[in-house]
């Protein structure tokens, strides 16, 4: 696979997702600030293997089925939609050294539903791990439309998508 050699524009702050702010209440030490650091090589093979684990490892059922909630965020679960994919796919590569900074839950438009994401920010562009896909794509090829995402500095903060960029410099 080619490198991606994208990278999402940020902007200003904007509001976090209901279901982000709960999970931060009851998992704070995945919602903190943090040392943003050098870019990673991508690491293609293993975000492969992470993403096509944790694919098959959580059976997709909404949160209204399984919870009776609207909104639910959960990492590990056995069941969920795709942020608990996102959620479980972070702490697995967090647990192989990447750091919090580089794993960015992200709000997108599929087909004009909400999606969530993991981007995983590396020095060769922005690549997505998707709940909907096995393939890790860059971020300019998925047919995604971005909205907001975790900010790279806290964890419990969002910033707005504000574009995409291939100068690494203009990404932040």
């Amino acid at each position: 696979m080619a490198h991606a050699s994208v990278w999402l524009k940020t902007g200003s702050g904007t509001s976090r997702p209901y279901g982000h702010v709960e999970y931060c209440n009851k998992n704070s030490a995945d919602c903190q600030a943090h040392k943003i650091g050098d870019l990673p090589p991508a690491r293609l093979s293993v975000l492969r293997d992470v993403n096509r684990i944790v694919n098959r490892s959580i059976k997709p059922m909404s949160d209204i089925k399984q919870f009776g909630k609207r909104e639910l965020w959960t990492a590990n679960a056995k069941a969920g939609d795709c942020e608990d994919f996102a959620l479980s796919k972070r702490r697995a590569l967090m647990a192989r050294g990447f750091r919090p900074s580089h794993l960015l839950l992200t709000m997108a438009r599929r087909r004009g539903e909400a999606h969530t994401v993991l981007v995983v920010r590396t020095r060769d562009g922005d690549f997505v791990l998707d709940n909907m896909r096995d393939e890790v794509l860059p971020v300019n090829r998925t047919g995604l439309g971005y909205v907001k995402m975790q900010s790279e500095s806290n964890s419990a903060q969002w910033v707005r998508i504000t574009g995409s960029t291939s100068r690494l410099a203009q990404a932040n």
